[in-house]
Parts: C-alpha cells; sequence; structure tokens
C-alpha cells in the first residue's frame, strides 16, 4: 500500500490475475430482464422475444403439433465477449416420444424459419436446451435394462404368407405333360399311319412312295 493511500484511507485497484478464464454466460429469467419493461417495449430485445414466439407457433402449426404440447422459455443470456442474446429452452408439457425422437429436426426447421425473418439470428440466437414439465408422467416409462442401451438390434425376419392349395379351375402356368400309357401311344401311331396311307391314296399315289428316289442300277 503506497503512502497516499495510507493518508487518504483509499483502496489500491484490484488487478486481474494472469490466465484467468472469461466468464462463462449468465442466463436470467426473460421476465425479470430490464428489457422486459414497459419502458424498453419497442427495445431489439423484446422484439426479438417476439419473433421467437411467432416462429414457435408457426413451426407447431405448420409440423401439425398441438401447441400445448410445446412451449418455450426465453432467457436472456450476457457473455464478456458478444452482445446480450436469447436461449430458447423448450418446455416439454405433454408426453409423446415422437417430441423427442424428432427433436434435432424440430430445432433445425426452427431455425431455419427464424433465419428467413432474421438473417442476423445466428448473432444473438445462443442456443436450444428441453426441459421436462409435464402435467401426468404416469404414462412415462421406466429405465430400462443396463445393458439395453448397447445392445444390438434384433432383426426381425419378414416371414412370406404361405401359398394357398391349388383348387380345380385355376390356372396353371408353363406347359403340362401328362404321360400316357405304352398302348394308348401305340394306338395314335397306327391311326396317323392309316391317316396318311387314306390321303396318298386320294391323290392317286400309289406303290412304293420313295422308288422315283432311289439310284438306278449300274448294268
Amino acid at each position: 500500500m503506497g503512502l497516499l493511500n495510507m493518508l487518504f484511507g483509499t483502496k489500491p485497484a484490484a488487478t486481474k490475475p494472469a490466465g484467468k478464464r472469461p466468464p462463462k454466460p449468465q442466463f436470467s429469467s426473460s421476465s425479470n430482464s430490464p428489457g422486459s419493461s414497459q419502458s424498453q417495449f419497442g427495445s431489439p430485445h423484446s422484439v426479438r422475444k417476439d419473433l421467437l414466439r411467432l416462429v414457435l407457433r408457426e413451426t407447431l402449426t405448420r409440423n401439425g403439433i398441438p401447441q400445448a404440447w410445446l412451449s418455450a422459455d426465453l432467457l436472456r443470456t450476457t457473455t464478456a465477449r458478444r452482445e446480450d442474446g436469447i436461449h430458447v429452452r423448450f418446455l416439454v408439457r405433454e408426453w409423446e416420444p415422437r417430441l423427442m425422437l424428432h427433436g434435432v429436426a424440430f430445432e433445425k426447421e426452427y431455425l431455419q424459419r427464424l433465419l428467413l425473418l432474421d438473417p442476423l439470428a445466428g448473432n444473438w440466437l445462443m442456443g436450444f436446451s428441453w426441459q421436462f414439465v409435464l402435467r401426468d408422467a404416469s404414462a412415462c416409462p421406466s429405465m430400462p435394462h443396463a445393458g439395453s442401451w448397447t445392445a444390438a438390434p434384433v432383426s426381425v425376419a419378414v416371414r412370406q404368407p404361405a401359398l394357398a392349395p391349388q383348387q380345380s379351375g385355376d390356372v396353371i402356368a408353363g406347359p403340362v405333360v401328362i404321360p400316357q400309357p405304352q398302348d394308348d401311344v401305340r394306338g395314335d401311331l397306327e391311326r396317323l399311319l392309316a391317316l396318311r396311307d387314306a390321303d396318298l391314296k386320294r391323290h392317286g399315289v400309289t406303290g412304293d412312295t420313295y422308288a422315283p428316289t432311289r439310284p438306278a442300277t449300274l448294268v
């Protein structure tokens, strides 16, 4: 402590320690923030909150999600390196597993709609988080077995339906060969030969049919 400080009773200014990390972002409720007062009704922070509520309502409506299932708490954030922003905390009020299944896709669509209305929203939007504030948690399942988290999924084989037996009158695809007894084959051959002989006689062909085609004998 210097001489002047001892005489006048002043305290030396505090020095920041070297290598100290910057403070983490601090969250505060939007209802208690200075931007929520009536004197700052038209402040940028108030306009941004209204914009976030509008985007949430539009995203829920366009995806068919009831408004009572999901709401949002808008938290003012303060950091040493960036301007004050807003953190969106989604509040799940109704137990619906599909909300968590499609939670990442919901955040992406929410951000896309926000950037369409304000392309600079990436400068003041500080992120998303989810919180369960269920009216009735009795329908929620309990924790599964510890090994089920890393167990391989069980593949279910799809069984093909059994073909019904063919009834009379069904159409059979492909050629069908019906075996015949030996006597029937011989009878068909004799009938064919008889028809050929009758056809030759009707056209005046008699004797040896193949005689003109035989080679002549040498003298």
